[in-house]
């Protein structure tokens, strides 16, 4: 990701990454790998449970419970998820050009819907 984050920059987007790993944890990794954008930690799972993108197979206790499915979630200024996109398979997960695809879509057609309300408010006046 971080090799490609200033593109998802360019197309209007912040990037974040969430693990279940605790705040000591992703504070070691982000400065190992020199991450430049945040590393969120959802230990409890409550953010991963509330997107509906937990991994179910394993259970409450276990080392690995808390792990989503890969993918990315998109949320507008307003905090809406917009755009969700996880999968069942680790192996199964997309590829960042797919990834960064969806995004742009997704901002071009945000950015149509703005320029269509635009036109509109301007043939009313």
């Amino acid at each position: 990701m971080q090799e490609r984050v200033s593109e998802f920059n360019e197309a209007g987007v912040a990037v974040s990454a969430s693990t279940y790993d605790s705040v000591e944890q992703n504070a070691e990794f982000k400065n190992s790998k020199e991450l430049t954008y945040p590393l969120l930690s959802d230990q409890d799972a409550k953010t991963v449970k509330a997107l509906g993108i937990l991994n179910e197979q394993y259970e409450e206790g276990s080392r690995a419970y808390g792990v989503p499915h890969p993918g990315v979630i998109l949320v507008d200024t307003d905090g809406k998820v917009v755009l969700k996109r996880a999968e069942e398979r680790y192996s199964d997960r997309p590829s960042m050009d797919e990834l960064l695809e969806d995004v742009k879509e997704f901002v071009a057609g945000d950015d149509s819907a703005d320029d269509a309300d635009t036109e509109e408010e301007t043939s009313e006046d």
